[in-house]
């Protein structure tokens, strides 16, 4: 299985679905779109408005009734002068022509006065029983009777002008204090109508304000961060706080932000795992020659020295015995250096094939022993021999147990006591399950799935690159399998290597 199948699309979807990072209208929830807001908000202005006009339009009954208030009180008034206007003629009468007391035109003036009285009691009800009295007592001219006649009339004329200018006084205050109410009334009304317009044009600017203020700084915020993006800086994502589609855009620019972030980190382990490439095959190349030019002479030295050794006719002293057995010791421990090295064939890096497990453990195990950084570590191999042969690429599987293995020698770094086991074994539930158990340095509980994710890491700066274990992922998902980190129980750290049986040449195991 081809490496590169991991890096087709980053892990984690788009919240928009099948719209990729465009935003369409029906990825957005209208109830939250911008278009809604601007709709609510005009809504309430007109609401606004309705309501201001329904106040101005109830505060125009109380003024209509003022100025029927004041009609009235305007006709009585008018009545009220007329009346008076009717005692002064009848008093003028009475006083420069008294000879005409029993004449046509007095009787007809009192005739008014009288309806005039009858008129006021209507619109005086208070006053009705006295005006109408007052009305009552003035009778008609009457022969025979005119000095006492005239005293008489005289004397009801003048109640009837004070009782009627005494009505005409209360009705000028009346009239007075109906203009002072409609005068405050409506300058109350004007300070209402710039009062509520004034709070409404506040609350609309607050509002309006408000809206636009945050609008900038979330496409500020949005801005700086896909200018962040361009120079290569990803960080956390950012918040998203909003439904619209201001909302929708942040979530777009996070997913594409954490979608380069993943595709670079992907692009940055082929690019290790290409480098780890290149280096195989100028090992390749090295391991050739070193078994062509060092192995052939070596092979030779050893012979020559078995020969030598076994020659009766050489008469060898003891100690020249025990020389050459150590010169051939060496010579062997040469071969079989030439002979490890010979094995690596990385002419066809990925190319999948039946490889024994054990054996590749048991060699990569081998080569360590040559690593000066592994002296006083401790290897012990418990490997199952129920293995069957599994269907994969030779080199990838190597890549995994040195990637593996050199993490486990940085946490046994300046231990005393440093500790390895490798151990192998069949499972029908979980396939062929490699472990790696050291008792180094150990990790914390929350940190055991950190330390597969790409460019983490626990040492120094400049001490390694976090993607050791980054790429071992990789390759054991790409082979459908599962790699995952445990605490040992000596406080070390177990990785764990799960390979399924449907790529082994048994796989009815499994059954």
């Amino acid at each position: 299985m081809a490496f590169s199948n991991t890096l087709q699309r980053p892990k984690h979807d788009y919240p928009g679905g099948k719209a990729g990072l465009g935003l369409s209208r029906a990825d957005t929830d209208f109830r939250h779109s911008l278009r809604s807001r601007g709709y609510v908000f005009i809504a309430l202005v007109l609401a606004y408005v309705l309501l201001a006009s329904l106040f101005f339009f109830s505060q125009r009954q109380p003024p209509l009734s003022q100025l029927d208030e004041y009609r009235d009180i305007q006709q009585t008034q008018g009545a009220l002068i007329a009346a008076n206007r009717a005692v002064f003629e009848a008093l003028a009468v009475l006083a420069f022509e008294p000879e005409r007391t029993d004449d046509g035109p007095l009787a007809q003036i009192l005739a008014d006065l009288r309806q005039h009285h009858l008129a006021l009691a209507e619109r005086f009800p208070r006053q009705a029983t006295r005006l109408t009295a007052l009305g009552g007592e003035i009778s008609y001219p009457m022969a025979g009777y005119e000095q006492h006649y005239l005293n008489h009339l005289r004397s009801q004329l003048a109640k009837s002008r004070f009782e009627i200018e005494r009505l005409l006084a209360t009705n000028r205050s009346r009239m007075t204090g109906l203009a002072l109410e409609y005068r405050n009334r409506d300058d109350l009304l004007v300070i209402k109508s710039l009062v509520l317009g004034s709070l409404g044009l506040i609350l609309i600017g607050t509002v309006t304000t408000l809206f636009f203020n945050r609008l900038k700084s979330d496409l500020l915020r949005l801005q700086q961060r896909t200018s962040e993006i361009i120079v290569g800086y990803r960080g956390e994502p950012l918040p998203v706080a909003r439904r619209d589609e201001v909302g929708r855009l942040t979530d777009g620019i996070n997913y594409l932000s954490e979608a380069l972030k993943e595709r670079e980190q992907a692009l940055e382990i082929q690019r290790r795992r290409n480098s780890y490439r290149e280096k195989m095959i100028a090992i390749d190349s090295l391991a050739s020659g070193i078994a062509h030019e060092v192995g052939n002479p070596i092979t030779c030295i050893s012979g020559l020295a078995a020969e030598i050794e076994n020659d009766a006719r050489n008469r060898l002293s003891e100690q020249s015995r025990e020389m050459i057995g150590q010169l051939q010791r060496y010579a062997n421990g040469i071969i079989r250096i030439s002979r490890d090295l010979s094995q690596l064939d990385v002419k066809n890096i990925d190319r999948s094939e039946w490889i024994d497990i054990n054996q590749l453990l048991n060699a990569a195990v081998r080569l360590c022993h040559y690593d000066n950084r592994w002296s006083g570590i401790a290897i012990e191999l418990d490997l199952d021999s129920r293995l069957p042969a599994w269907y994969a690429s030779e080199n990838q599987f190597k890549q995994v147990c040195m990637h593996v293995l050199e993490n486990a020698l940085d946490a046994l770094q300046d231990r005393q006591d440093a500790r390895l086991r490798l151990q192998t074994r069949l499972d029908t539930e979980h396939g062929i399950v490699i472990s790696f158990e050291d008792n180094g340095s150990g990790i914390d509980e929350d940190k055991l799935q950190t330390i597969f994710e790409p460019f983490y890491s626990t040492k120094a700066v400049g001490g390694g690159t976090g993607l050791g274990l980054a790429i071992c992922l990789a390759i054991v998902e790409s082979f459908d399998g599962a790699i995952r980190a445990e605490q040992a129980c000596g406080g070390g750290l177990r990785i764990v290597i799960e390979l399924p049986l449907g790529n082994s040449a048994h796989p009815e195991i499994a059954a």
